[in-house]
């Protein structure tokens, strides 16, 4: 595998840098596609890490890129879905999963480094998933937007429950409490409540359909693990909390270490890597593509256009 200063040296000496990564990137999946058993390989993959100042979570225009390069798969192949996302909006996740599972009767997530959120979401709509030593997923506890900062739908329901208990151990703690639960609101909480009830229905409803399908404790199963990526339990203390490949082990997800598979390490770490350049080197903030030169799907920022000066 060429390691990221290798890549960079050879895109460096390119006379087409951008043709460059885009074929080196088209023959590093095709390349996937043949060590995942001939499956169809999509990369959807943000640039939440390079540009945190954009919009770069999961929002419902994506569906037209996953319809766009998936109109070139051959859907009876199966899908290799690689994924490096931050999340984003639950219904647009919901609607994507939907599509995929309506296209796929097989579908293996694989996560290079993150899929957190809506994109761990995805990951546990699949049939399967495939975990490096560095990758992670996290808790699936929506984001809401109270004013102009958004919240885990769990720590607002948890600051209503603690704000509860100190008022029933002592009323006096009520005026201590007064500014944080008037900022929130009966209607933000009851918003958070439902997300979080809606986001665990969805995971655990996608996991008896696909990875615990034919499981004889299927429910059981789908409930526990949904519960614990809804953060119902003990060890999930934060939205941004890392779960690695053991947590799922132990949970009884069904996931595959990356690195029993030498070959497919390197070549969806090559694929990180170019990814990585993409968004280094343009102004591209958002891409899906696939081990197919037609169907790719790219989403850029509109040009900023600088302030007109006005005379004194």
């Amino acid at each position: 595998m060429p390691s990221w200063g290798e890549l960079l040296a050879e895109v460096a000496k390119s006379p087409d840098p951008t043709a460059t990564i885009n074929q080196k990137m088209e023959d590093v999946l095709g390349e996937v596609s043949t060590l995942c058993g001939g499956k169809e390989v999509l990369f959807y993959s943000s640039g939440f890490l390079q540009k945190p100042d954009r919009e770069t979570s999961i929002i419902s225009e994506d569906m037209n890129g996953f319809m766009n390069a998936i109109y070139s798969l051959d859907c009876d192949k199966g899908l290799a879905l690689i994924l490096h996302t931050e999340g984003g909006n639950l219904y647009a996740v919901e609607s994507i999963v939907e599509y995929l599972h309506n296209k796929f009767r097989n579908i293996t997530a694989i996560v290079p480094y993150m899929a957190m959120s809506g994109g761990s979401m995805i990951s546990l709509a699949c049939d399967k998933i495939i975990l490096g030593k560095q990758s992670q997923i996290g808790p699936i506890d929506p984001q809401i937007t109270a004013g102009s900062r958004r919240h885990s739908a769990r720590a607002i329901t948890d600051a209503f429950k603690r704000a509860q208990s100190d008022i029933q151990k002592d009323v006096l703690n009520a005026h201590l409490w007064h500014p944080v639960l008037a900022s929130m609101g009966p209607s933000l909480i009851i918003e958070a409540e439902k997300a979080l009830d809606y986001s665990k229905e969805l995971v655990s409803k996608w996991l008896q359909a696909r990875m615990f399908q034919g499981d004889e404790n299927a429910a059981e199963s789908a409930e526990r693990v949904a519960a614990f990526f809804n953060a119902e339990t003990d060890e999930i203390h934060m939205h941004g909390q890392r779960i690695a490949i053991e947590a799922l082990q132990k949970h009884g997800v069904k996931v595959a270490a990356l690195e029993s598979n030498q070959e497919l390490q390197e070549k969806v770490l090559t694929a990180y890597h170019l990814m990585t350049l993409i968004y280094e080197k343009s102004s591209t903030i958002k891409f899906i593509t696939t081990n197919h030169k037609d169907g790719g799907w790219v989403k850029s920022p509109p040009p900023m256009v600088p302030p007109q000066q006005t005379g004194a």
